[in-house]
């Protein structure tokens, strides 16, 4: 019951009508508390202020020997004005505290030092608002030559306490008179909520069965309303998925069957939960009786084993891929006189309502790929000599690892630091030397768009920021007015962009400057990249664009350079109707000036 929502709203309602009426009370209280004190101090510092006629009054009376009498006589003159009542008394001090005179003597003798008093004995008329201990004063220093008294004012609160009482007793009997509405208001609310829920709850229900043909009829607009409404529209769209789903299936049936490639799937057991048609033609008869994933393995020679804890491995030294959703990829395994490329990946499904993980094949025939070998070994060939470098680096690092096992650490770090080095540079070679090779044969696919040069290089600057920053670089870009967009293969520019940049931050001792321009003349665009870093001997100046040429080859494999970059650059850029240029003095700097035509045709 009281984990219900309708006893919930009940006590939601009814705590909020005590918090408002709590907070009403205390605020009230306060608020006369501070509304009292404030109209006494009002009063007291209005009848006693030095210019009005009491204060010169009772001061005028120091000058008779008798002076609190006749103080006595002026106050009692001003009872109305100062409010004296048995709740508001005054008296005549001396200035140690000691009452002489004052309209109750008795509690006079009672009276204790305040604040507002001492301010007053040390000569000062300087009151706070404070409430004491069941009290309110205010004290008045009065002197004449010699003669000195202090005039206090006390009021017990007595009178504002009876209020506060009487003000507590309607906000009790006003929150006891809310409770009881709020008791009546929040059962009709909390029905009103409730029952369109149950109802929902009870259709749920039948839903969860499988039951669709209930029809929940809508009688308000409001929130319930549209719950209602949607409750409706989820359990169509349900019952619609459901269909969906079954044919679903038989489309994946029909799918897996006109695939050419064999498909296996495997239950969490080792057993075939489903195979395609060109499994079964390619292993033989119905693999659901006869076949499993050990023998699958032992066929397709795939170095795994199942176990208690799923497919684990049984060699370390394994030619597998495995791609960023966890699929591994066996390439190149033999099987009666074809080869295949083998994709094991997970499968969920639901067996006795629990949920397994499986596992499921793909064998993809890749014999015709063996074709293409001839055309790799002609291109290895042709590259063989740039690469003949790093590959004797590599071989050199391994061996000298292998053949000192008790190597120091770093020494066996810096050797294969060495290895994975010339391994990357082997990598840009290759995938440059395809670039080329594309360009070459015309067979590059080209990407015509209009687009702003001037934004591209701006991007390309924020790119390569990072490695800026991390040689400490000064890049300034400027761009004259009005450059026209270009049209051309904006991926293809801006890897040329992206060369010239990464050379000149390369080759630009730390801390240089680097300026990158742009400017348009006669329907061309000219971007320029001027450094103040090492530059390039005249010498070597007509070269610097032929394949795997490298001006310094010791510094340039230092820092990555395959030799091909610019070769690509002016390939491109000729492919596009311009052309590249450098300008360069060694020890002073070098510029690279691109001209494109607007509208360029590559080709």
């Amino acid at each position: 019951m009281f984990k219900s929502l309708y006893f919930k709203i009940v006590l939601i309602l009814l705590v909020f009508i005590l918090a408002v009426m709590t907070v009403v009370s205390i605020v009230l209280l306060n608020s006369v508390t501070t509304f009292y004190i404030n109209q006494f101090m009002d009063q007291m510092e209005e009848c006693f202020a030095e210019t009005s006629a009491l204060h010169q009054e009772l001061t005028d009376a120091l000058s008779d020997s008798s002076y609190a009498e006749k103080q006595k006589s002026i106050l009692k003159s001003y009872e109305s004005i100062l409010g004296i009542d048995p709740y508001r008394n005054y008296y005549i001090l001396t200035m140690d505290g000691v009452m002489i005179d004052g309209s109750d003597t008795e509690l006079g003798r009672e009276l204790r030092i305040t604040p507002n008093m001492l301010s007053a004995m040390d000569g000062k008329t300087e009151n706070k608002r404070l409430r004491g201990d069941g009290y309110t004063d205010f004290a008045v220093y009065l002197h004449n030559g010699n003669a000195e008294c202090i005039v206090y004012m006390k009021d017990s609160l007595e009178e504002m306490d009876q209020l506060s009482l009487m003000l507590l007793s309607i906000v009790l009997q006003t929150l006891f008179v809310g409770i009881l509405i709020a008791i009546l208001l929040s059962f009709f609310l909390a029905k009103a909520i409730t029952a369109p829920i149950q109802i929902l709850t009870k259709n749920a229900q039948l839903v969860a069965l499988g039951e669709f043909s209930h029809e929940i009829e809508v009688h308000s607009t409001d929130e319930i309303g549209i719950l209602t409404d949607t409750f409706n529209n989820m359990k169509n769209v349900l019952k619609n998925t459901l269909l969906e789903i079954d044919g679903e299936k038989t489309k994946l049936k029909t799918v897996l069957s006109c695939i050419s490639d064999a498909i296996v799937a495997f239950t969490d057991g080792g057993y075939v939960l489903h195979s395609n048609e060109s499994a079964q033609k390619l292993f033989g008869g119905d693999l659901e009786k006869s076949f499993s994933m050990e023998r699958f393995f032992e066929l397709l020679d795939i170095p795994l084993e199942r176990s208690p804890k799923g497919i684990v491995t049984t060699s370390t030294n394994i030619n597998v891929e495995k791609s960023d959703d966890g699929t591994l990829i066996f390439r190149d395994r033999p099987f009666g006189g074809r080869v295949f490329d083998v994709s094991f990946g997970r499968i969920h499904y639901i067996s006795d309502n629990v949920k397994h993980v499986g596992l499921i094949a793909v064998i993809h025939d890749i014999t015709n790929r063996f074709e293409l070998d001839k055309s790799r070994r002609e291109f290895v060939a042709n590259v063989s000599h740039e690469l003949r470098t790093p590959l004797t680096s590599i071989k050199g690092a391994c061996e000298t690892v292998m053949d000192d096992p008790e190597m120091p650490a770093e020494t066996r770090q810096y050797f294969l630091d060495m290895a994975l080095t010339e391994s990357d540079r082997m990598t840009r070679i290759v995938s440059d030397l395809l670039v080329l090779s594309r360009l070459d044969n015309k067979r590059t696919q080209w990407k015509v768009e209009t687009f702003d040069l001037c934004r591209s290089v701006s991007r390309l600057i924020e790119v390569m920021r990072v490695d800026i920053e991390a040689r400490e670089h000064t890049v300034s870009f400027t761009a004259e007015e009005n450059i026209p967009q270009i049209t051309a293969d904006r991926e293809r520019i801006e890897q040329v962009i992206v060369n010239v940049l990464s050379n000149s931050v390369k080759y630009t001792p730390v801390g240089g400057k680097i300026d990158v321009s742009v400017r348009a003349a006669e329907e061309r665009i000219s971007f320029c990249v001027k450094d103040n870093g090492i530059g390039i001997p005249e010498e070597d100046q007509e070269r610097i664009f032929e394949r795997f040429y490298r001006v310094e080859k010791s510094r340039t494999s230092e820092m990555g350079g395959t030799g091909l970059g610019l070769a690509i650059a002016r390939e491109l850029i000729e492919a596009h109707g311009g052309t590249i240029r450098i300008e360069s003095r060694l020890g002073e700097g070098t510029a690279v000036t691109v001209t494109l035509p607007v509208v360029c045709n590559p080709a």
